[in-house]
C-alpha cells in the first residue's frame, strides 16, 4: 500500500529550507478528498516515521504536522521524537482547558507548537503565548493583521507568512518582521511516495525493533502483542504446551510474556514475526533466511564466538530485507539498534579478514558452492570445512519446521535446538 505526503517546504530570510510541512494526500494527484482529520494526520505520521524509506522525506529537518485537537488530547504527539517535530495545532481546534493541558505537557516535554492560519482574536490569545511559531495566512489576513501579530508575539515566537506568491508580497513580509516564508513564491508541495505495511504487519515491525534493545521492556512488547489477537492466541497457546508445565491460568499477556522468559521470548517472536511478515513473499525467501540465521547460529560455537550467537543469528536472519520489502538493505537497517560489525557485514562494509565476515562468507559461498571460497573463508575464521554440510543439513531442517509446522526442542538456555518435538503444531 502507498501513503501519498505532500511536502512543502518553509524557507528563512536567506531562502535556506528551515523545515518542510507534511499534508495528506489521497492519492497522486496532489489533493486531499475531506479524510478524517485523525486518520489523515496517522497516515502522515505512518508515512514519515514508521514506513521504509520515511526519514527521505525530511532530509534531516524539522516537519510540521497538522494536529487535530482529540489527537493532542489523547496524547498521540509524544509517540513523536520531539526534535524533529513541530506540533501544527490548526485553526479549527478550540482552546479548551483539556487542550491547554495538553499544550503545557507538551512543551514541558521539549515539543514545539505552531499555530496553523493564525488570525488575532482574545481567544488566541492563550495559545499564541505558548506557541514557538505562528503562521499566518496571507490571503485570510490584512496587513494591519499581520503587522498586529508581529507587534504583539513576534518577540516569542518564530512567524511564518504563509502562501506567499510574489516577490513583492515576500519583500513587504520580511520587512515587516517575519521570520519565515512558505508558498508559490517559493515552491509548490512536492508529493511523496512511501510504501506502508498494512496494519498488523506494522504493529510486528515495531515488536521487531523492541526485541533489538538490550533489556526488554516487557511493558512495551506486551501491549503491542495484546493488540494483534493472532499474537495473543499464539502465545498463550505456547505458554500453555508441555515445555512451560503451566498450570495456573494465564491472567494476562503480560504474564504469559514473564512466564515465557526473555531469552526464549526474542527467539520465539522473531522467528514467528519473521515468518508472518513474509506471508506475501515467496515462502522460499522466509526459509533461506532462517536457514541462514540458525547456520550462523551453529557456526559460532565451531568458529570461538559463541558468547555472539545471537548477534549472529540476526546477521543470517535480516539478510534478505531488503527482498522482503522492495527497499534498500541500510534504510531498513537504520534504527534497529543492531551492533555495528553485524551491519557492516550485511552491508559489505567491513574487513573480510575478519571473524564475523569470514563465517558470513563461509555460509554465502557454500550456498553457492564456490567450494574454494568457502574453504577459504572457513579457515580465516576458525570453522572446520568437514563441519559445514552438517551444520547446514540441521540449519535447513530447523528452518522447515519453523517455516511449515511443528515446534522445536527447547535446551536449557530456552532456545531451540533445531531437533524436532512434534509437527502437529506450528510455533
Amino acid at each position: 500500500m502507498e501513503i501519498w505526503v505532500a511536502r512543502q517546504p518553509i524557507f528563512d530570510a536567506r531562502s535556506n529550507v528551515a523545515g518542510y510541512e507534511l499534508l495528506y494526500r489521497s492519492g497522486p494527484t496532489n489533493a486531499f478528498d475531506g479524510s478524517e482529520a485523525n486518520s489523515a494526520t496517522a497516515k502522515v505520521i505512518n508515512a514519515a516515521f514508521y514506513s521504509p524509506g520515511g526519514r527521505e522525506i525530511m532530509y534531516g529537518k524539522p516537519v510540521f504536522i497538522n494536529f487535530p485537537g482529540q489527537l493532542l488530547t489523547d496524547g498521540g504527539a509524544t509517540l513523536l521524537p520531539p526534535d524533529e517535530v513541530v506540533i501544527e495545532i490548526l485553526e479549527t481546534i478550540v482552546p479548551s482547558l483539556e487542550l491547554m493541558v495538553a499544550c503545557h505537557d507538551l512543551r514541558s516535554r521539549g515539543y514545539r507548537l505552531a499555530l496553523d492560519d493564525f488570525i488575532p482574536a482574545p481567544e488566541r490569545d492563550q495559545l499564541a503565548a505558548l506557541a514557538h511559531y505562528i503562521k499566518v495566512d496571507l490571503r485570510l489576513t490584512t496587513p494591519e493583521q499581520q503587522q498586529d501579530v508581529v507587534r504583539r508575539w513576534g518577540k516569542t515566537a518564530r512567524l511564518v507568512a504563509e502562501k506567499v506568491e510574489t516577490h513583492e508580497e515576500f519583500e513587504r513580509v520580511r520587512g515587516m518582521g517575519f521570520n519565515l516564508f512558505q508558498g508559490y513564491f517559493f515552491a509548490r508541495p512536492v508529493m511523496i511516495s512511501t510504501t506502508d505495511v498494512r496494519g498488523s504487519k506494522l504493529n510486528r515491525l515495531q515488536i521487531l525493533q523492541q526485541l533489538q534493545h538490550q533489556q526488554l521492556d516487557f511493558n512495551a512488547i506486551s501491549k503491542l502483542v495484546s493488540q494483534d489477537s493472532s499474537l495473543s492466541y499464539k502465545l498463550l497457546r505456547l505458554v500453555n504446551s508441555a515445555l512451560f508445565n503451566v498450570r495456573a491460568p494465564i491472567a494476562s499477556i503480560r504474564k504469559a510474556i514473564v512466564l515465557v522468559g526473555e531469552l526464549a521470548l526474542r527467539r520465539w517472536l522473531t522467528i514467528l514475526l519473521l515468518t508472518e511478515l513474509t506471508a506475501n513473499q515467496p515462502t522460499e525467501l522466509a526459509v533461506n533466511a532462517l536457514v541462514r540465521a540458525r547456520l550462523c547460529e551453529l557456526l559460532a560455537s565451531d568458529a570461538g564466538m559463541g558468547g555472539r550467537s545471537d548477534d549472529l543469528f540476526l546477521l543470517g536472519l535480516f539478510s534478505h530485507l531488503d527482498a522482503m520489502y522492495g527497499r534498500p538493505l541500510d534504510e531498513l537497517l537504520n534504527g534497529l539498534n543492531l551492533h555495528e560489525d553485524i551491519v557492516d557485514t550485511l552491508l559489505g562494509r567491513s574487513n573480510s579478514n575478519s571473524g564475523i565476515v569470514s563465517l558470513w562468507n563461509t555460509i554465502v559461498a557454500y550456498e553457492q558452492g564456490h567450494w574454494d571460497r568457502m574453504a577459504e573463508a572457513a579457515a580465516i575464521a576458525g570453522v572446520r570445512t568437514e563441519a559445514v554440510p552438517e551444520l547446514y543439513a540441521a540449519a535447513v531442517q530447523w528452518a522447515e519446521l519453523v517455516v511449515h509446522g511443528g515446534t522445536v526442542e527447547k535446551t536449557a538456555d530456552g532456545v531451540g535446538s533445531g531437533k524436532p518435538v512434534s509437527t502437529c503444531s506450528s510455533l
